[in-house]
């Protein structure tokens, strides 16, 4: 029988390099290395199990159903096309009235729409296509429609159907829904760091170009606002206000009525591919469910290290190992750098996920969690503040599969062609002409 603080040490080393190294799929070493550590620790594989599937039934009761069933309806709902509608409804009442900052503002809210899909990836395929041509039109830079763009994306990361804030919550052990209630307040912080990036810009572009409006020579045309994509033959135009009403009736039933979640998405999703898609609701759905996969292997994989992490014998003979790991930094390193270690890292989070990946970050939660509590912090306390700022720093690391969402001619974006969000940007107008399979 190894020691606690010892087995945490190596399991956190272990998981880490391999997330580092790349070179191992992450859930395949979530899987295997909690599992081997908890046998060094002297427990049977019956007892093992038995922490697994206790940890398996509590986060799929609170939150995995929510989110698998949440990914089929919201990729249904993309696929009918209604947000795109509201889109451009939006931006055609405009009209002339459109400058750099409309623009930008326009970009904001088009982007909040866009992520209640909740996840990043579609809110950039929602986004971009509409936009990228009038930020040219404008002479405005991809780099700052990215940046807009990803700031009012990371100020909406508190939804509760959002994979950030279940994988946060499971870490956490608390419900999605607490949890996203307690991150609102930090969501709204973004607010004035928008409106300073909308003065920011508009400044720079004026300074730059000497007006706000159309550069001269530029000739205000339909055609110059028209947006070159693929045709969707999934879009549903004529069920727009159906799908919308449907669409009220899910939010109601998740806000208001306080229904559990998984019954609503479940009900949504049926409701939404039996109307808009009586003829073929089979290829629809399952087209839908493709995302249950990943998502659901990646769940499991969670559960093994949260498993692993928190196992004790039920006799109290041995702490669990994230206890025995925050005794011993706490007996160590001086009070108030543990105290305050969870802000410390809070601080860091968005130089630091740059050059790591933000799991590093998610394998991390249980040591700041039972660090805080020795200290009298709440999980929540603790928690809640990373939900958003993680949203922030994912958009700018390069290790982040969701910023290179579609590729460039035949060939899927990665972190050897495209070295940052910058270049995404630059290459997108031409990308979005040949569309690739998602990176998941």
């Amino acid at each position: 029988m190894m020691n606690p603080t010892l087995v945490a040490v190596l399991m956190l080393a272990i998981v880490v390099g391999c997330i580092l190294w790349n070179k191992i799929p992450m859930n395949f070493v979530m899987f295997v290395v909690p599992f081997v550590c908890c046998l060094a620790l002297g427990f049977s594989v019956q007892e093992t199990s038995g922490f697994i599937l206790d940890q398996i039934n509590s986060v799929m009761a609170s939150a995995g159903y929510m989110l698998l069933f949440g990914l089929v309806y919201f990729t249904m709902l993309t696929e009918t096309g209604m947000f795109e509608i509201i889109i451009n409804k939006m931006i055609g009442l405009l009209g002339k009235r459109m400058n750099v900052v409309v623009v930008m503002i326009i970009t904001s809210i088009i982007s909040c729409i866009a992520y209640l899909t909740a996840s990043m990836s579609t809110a950039y395929l929602i986004v971009f296509p509409i936009m990228i041509q009038m930020y040219k039109k404008y002479k405005m830079s991809g780099e700052v429609a990215f940046i807009v763009c990803q700031t009012a994306v990371s100020a909406m990361c508190w939804l509760p159907w959002g994979i950030g804030v279940v994988n946060s919550a499971m870490m956490a052990g608390v419900s999605p829904e607490e949890l996203a209630s307690a991150s609102v307040p930090w969501g709204l912080c973004f607010i004035p760091a928008i409106i300073l990036q909308w003065i920011y810009f508009a400044f720079d572009h004026k300074k730059k170009h000497g007006t706000l409006g159309l550069p001269q020579n530029t000739v205000d045309t339909a055609e110059a606002d028209a947006v070159e994509k693929a045709a969707n033959p999934n879009a549903r135009p004529q069920l727009f206000w159906f799908n919308l009403a449907v669409f009220v009736c899910v939010v109601a039933a998740l806000a208001y009525f306080k229904m559990p979640s998984y019954i609503v998405f479940i009900a949504g999703s049926i409701i939404t591919a039996l109307v808009n898609y009586p003829k073929d609701f089979g290829a629809i759905w399952n087209k839908a469910g493709g995302t249950f996969f990943n998502v659901l292997v990646m769940l499991l994989a969670i559960c093994f290290y949260l498993a692993a992490f928190n196992a004790a014998p039920a006799d109290g003979s041995q702490p669990s190992m994230v206890n025995a790991l925050a005794n011993a930094m706490t007996g160590i390193l001086p009070e108030f750098l543990m105290k305050y270690m969870f802000v410390i890292f809070l601080i860091l989070v968005v130089p630091i996920v740059h050059f790591i990946p933000y799991q590093v970050y998610n394998t991390m939660y249980p040591l700041f969690i039972s660090v805080g509590a020795s200290f009298g912090f709440g999980s929540m306390a603790i928690i809640a503040p990373f939900v958003c700022n993680l949203g922030l720093a994912t958009s700018v690391t390069p290790m982040n599969s969701a910023t290179y969402t579609y590729g460039k001619s035949s060939t899927a974006f990665s972190t050897t062609n495209v070295p940052n969000t910058a270049a995404f940007c630059q290459y997108y107008p031409s990308a979005i002409k040949n569309k690739t399979a998602e990176i998941p």
